[in-house]
């Protein structure tokens, strides 16, 4: 896809940039992470793909290569949590601010291509009211 000189890249496999997560700081393991500590063990992404893009249509991971935020049939999934559960517009854009421009496209691209599914004006509401609360954050 492409919108005037510049390529755009699939959103499949858009990555947040890479200066988020502090390249200049020293990397820790895995296993000293606190975050490893509270989560269960699920496969990286990378490990877990063809699993997990059967069940899902997108899968966004976290730092870390694990998975973070899924989207399936016009619902956001939380994966960080102990098991995968249903949420909200809101609350899939402020997950992780690095993944908020494609959770967006995301839910755009459902609601085109599904314009007279009931979930479709679901979402459209959800994400106005994400979009003002966070404007109205901003000022």
């Amino acid at each position: 896809m492409t919108i005037g000189h510049a390529p755009v890249p699939s959103l499949l496999t858009e990555r947040p940039p890479e200066e988020k997560f502090g390249n200049d700081l020293p990397r820790q393991s895995r296993a000293d992470t606190p975050l490893r500590q509270a989560r269960p063990e699920i496969a990286p992404v990378r490990s877990a793909a063809p699993a997990l893009h059967q069940q899902y249509e997108v899968v966004y991971e976290d730092a870390h290569g694990y998975p973070l935020l899924a989207f399936s049939d016009g619902q956001w999934w939380d994966m960080a949590s102990v098991s995968p559960r249903p949420v909200s517009v809101r609350f899939a854009l402020r997950r992780d601010p690095s993944w908020a421009g494609a959770v967006v496209q995301t839910v755009c691209l459902w609601m085109r291509s599904h314009p007279h599914d009931e979930r479709s004006f679901d979402l459209a509401t959800e994400l106005a009211l994400a979009v003002g609360e966070l404007a109205r954050q901003r000022d």
